[in-house]
């Protein structure tokens, strides 16, 4: 389907709380304004959407996130309890050569009613690991990658770049738009092993967030801020995995997520009200660490913007 088929469908998500189609991709660390321009290229000419995400958090029912280590988030917005790369083992090494060095908050027992997974990729542990994988089967819905389609099975739904889901909710639909993301430096394409992808969550009543998953590039994520931006509206709030996991034995120990430093300039490009950080403990290949940036949030002088989650499994809510 087309993208001015996608723009209709999804003017119409916002208006009536109606259907939403598909759409096809979009790509591409430190040059914001170049990300820009290919955003807007990417976005055409098309009438810009309405801003679902103008709407405050307040109007929404509140937005509560509760970190319970590593990237795995649960977010509550709209009426629907989403996870995010469910990793729920105890500390234990993998042969894939990672180790986990932090046990969760708590383990799925205590996770509640989970209305869909939004996994960023399966290949690697410490994004999906043993449990994980386990608990993707007792969930209504799955969202991830095609390559994660793939590999584990019917249950899970493989979106491409740009296609967009819709979740029913108590309070009426919430969209999921797969979004680019780019899992190690500008310019490497790492092939299947490196197939990830972001979210936008958005939709009437929704504050637009935007969910980075496994992107270590400023020039991406620049990109997908300012095509939701046109098509969309505002981020209102960014989840952003930082933690700069490295690994020898990929891209010559380059970061494969983003660094603290482009985590704090993707933050300031975007400028949402908030940024919610997570993927910065429990694994023994994330090199930097919620120290490391909060120094650099307050460096590019943002450091109002920064949500530091411990990974404690408390609920926090967003005001």
């Amino acid at each position: 389907m087309n993208r001015s088929t996608f723009l209709r469908a999804a003017s119409a998500a916002v208006a009536t709380a109606a259907s939403v189609a598909l759409l096809a991709a979009c790509g591409g660390e430190d040059s914001a304004d170049e990300g820009k321009d290919k955003g807007k290229a990417a976005a055409g000419s098309a009438e810009p959407r309405a801003a679902a995400g103008s709407a405050s958090p307040a109007a929404a029912g509140g937005f509560t996130v509760t970190h319970v280590g590593g990237p795995t988030t649960i977010l509550e917005i709209a009426g629907a309890r989403l996870l995010l790369d469910p990793t729920f083992d105890q500390p234990k090494k993998y042969k894939s050569g990672l180790e986990k060095t932090q046990a969760p908050a708590f383990g799925p027992d205590r996770l509640g009613k989970i209305d869909a997974v939004l996994l960023s990729h399966d290949q690697h542990d410490d994004n999906l690991d043993d449990s994980g994988r386990k608990l993707l089967k007792d969930v209504p819905v799955v969202l991830s990658t095609p390559g994660a389609h793939k590999r584990l099975g019917d249950h899970v739904t493989g979106m491409k770049s740009w296609q967009t889901e819709e979740l029913k909710t108590s309070r009426g639909t919430l969209v999921v738009t797969a979004v680019p993301a780019l899992h190690g430096p500008d310019g490497v394409d790492r092939g299947a092993d490196g197939e990830v992808t972001g979210f936008v969550l958005s939709g009437e009543g929704v504050p637009t967030t935007y969910i980075s998953g496994d992107n270590a590039s400023v020039k991406v994520a620049g990109q997908v801020g300012d095509r939701v931006e046109k098509e969309i509206g505002p981020i209102d709030t960014a989840v952003l995995f930082a933690g700069a996991a490295r690994t020898p034995a990929i891209l010559d120990n380059a970061p494969l997520t983003l660094t603290s430093r482009n985590a704090a300039l993707v933050a300031k490009d975007l400028d949402p009200r908030r940024v919610v950080a997570v993927h910065t403990d429990s694994w023994n290949i994330y090199s930097e660490d919620m120290k490391s940036l909060k120094k650099a949030f307050q460096d590019q002088g943002i450091a109002d913007k920064l949500v530091a989650l411990e990974p404690d499994g408390t609920p926090r809510k967003l005001s």
